[in-house]
């Protein structure tokens, strides 16, 4: 079998282009997974869990935070809250406690439905809505 010039040029030119993506193949993605397996995990998102509510006033404001197991807080406001919102805070935040706080949206309408015919629509009900929605 012969090979002519030609064909021997271009099987060697198409060697020499694809030299340098031989080595590349064996550690493509090396550097991720690197990266991935030196992070610190304390926990997968998934065992992410809401431990514990706590709220304040300040100037007419309801401030909530959220707390969860891996040190992960989130904070809200709810404006023109009146003090009667402590305890239904505390009441919601029993609620809330051992739950995922990664479907916030879940969670707001559970909490929107179960108050409908409760005083769903007022503005104290809304104001503590606010300021969960906003934590979570």
């Amino acid at each position: 079998m012969s090979t002519s010039r030609r064909s021997f040029m271009t099987k060697a030119a198409l060697a020499a282009g694809m030299a340098p993506f031989v080595g590349l193949s064996n550690t493509f993605g090396q550097g991720l997974t690197n990266a991935m397996e030196k992070t610190p995990k304390p926990s997968a998102p998934s065992d992410l869990k809401i431990t514990d509510v706590k709220c304040a006033y300040s100037g007419g404001g309801l401030f909530v935070k959220i707390f969860t197991n891996q040190d992960i807080y989130g904070c809200g406001e709810g404006v023109d809250a009146v003090g009667g919102t402590y305890y239904l805070v505390q009441r919601l935040g029993r609620q809330l406690r051992g739950r995922s706080p990664l479907t916030p949206n879940r969670i707001f309408e559970e909490f929107r439905k179960q108050a409908f015919f409760g005083g769903a629509q007022s503005g104290m009900y809304v104001a503590v809505l606010s300021a969960f929605d906003a934590a979570l």
